[in-house]
């Protein structure tokens, strides 16, 4: 009987010990590129709008640039990277806006603050709370 006992916390442990050895995947934890996230800011903001080709482009520069700028403010030294702080961001996207309301129609601004909402992460807290 304790031979059988023994055999089995054995087996057990190893069981274990093989399970947590196994390689994590963390390919679905990576965020999108940068061109997957301007790809969706033309489905989701430059379509509905029903922008044209020149003012879609100008909006994709300026989201890039924002992308771009919100890439370089994260800290991803650390594991999960971290979010800039959320002056910051605001202070991002005040700009973008800002530069956006000079491109498309004034009347088709609200819509697009909507839509723009749509663009964004979902919260750590919450993934499907926008």
């Amino acid at each position: 009987m304790k031979l059988v006992n023994v055999v089995t916390v054995c087996l057990s442990l190893l069981f274990t010990s093989i399970c947590l050895a196994q390689p994590h995947d963390s390919k679905g934890l990576r965020p999108p590129t940068l061109e997957q996230r301007l790809k969706m800011v033309s489905e989701k903001i430059c379509l509905p709008l029903k922008l044209d080709k020149n003012q879609t482009k100008k909006v994709g520069d300026v989201f890039k640039d924002f992308f771009t700028e919100m890439d370089k403010s994260i800290d991803s030294k650390t594991n999960p990277p971290r979010m800039p702080e959320k002056s910051k961001v605001e202070a991002l996207a005040k700009i973008r806006d800002n530069k956006i309301k000079k491109i498309i129609p004034e009347n088709l601004f609200d819509k697009y603050l909507e839509l723009e909402k749509t663009t964004r992460p979902p919260r750590e807290g919450n993934p499907h709370m926008n």
